[in-house]
């Protein structure tokens, strides 16, 4: 595969090396905060308090999860349209193996001039299908080897 994967400034997360204590300490108290308090409240600089949604929550600790694994995660707004790059790398796959998932039609996608563009929910239909059916085919050659004789047990 060529090029390096999506990277949308304002969207991708990640922690510096000096950060990963904070980040660490941060994950352990997030377990703790809604089970203690059955609510997170935001405090800002002057002081001023507000609840933070479930969803929020919910959202900044998988963040911090991540982080905390040493990751780097990427926020992607359902609706937006990716570049045929972008898609082939959120797919790990090379450019042209995508293009040609695109014209088989296993893939929607539209033009843009001269240029396809495809949905982000479509690209990640695709890989959820992509992952589905390489279980179910793993599930059938586990079951098949265990039916042969001296097959694998």
């Amino acid at each position: 595969m060529t090029g390096s994967p999506l990277q949308l400034p304002d969207t991708l997360l990640h922690s510096t090396p000096d950060e990963g204590e904070a980040i660490e300490a941060l994950r352990g108290r997030l377990d703790g905060i809604l089970r203690e308090h059955g609510t997170a409240r935001l405090v800002g600089p002057d002081g001023e308090t507000m609840a933070l949604p479930a969803s929020a929550f919910n959202a900044l600790k998988v963040i911090v999860e991540g982080m905390a694994r040493g990751q780097t995660m990427t926020l992607i707004p359902h609706g937006r349209e990716l570049t045929t790059q972008e898609a082939a790398d959120i797919l790990h796959v090379s450019r042209p193996h995508l293009v040609k998932l695109l014209d088989a039609g296993n893939i929607p996608h539209h033009k843009v001039g001269t240029h396809r563009r495809v949905r982000i929910e479509d690209v990640l239909d695709y890989r959820e299908q992509r992952a589905r059916t390489r279980r179910e085919k793993l599930d059938e050659l586990t079951r098949l080897s265990e039916e042969l004789e001296g097959g694998y047990r």
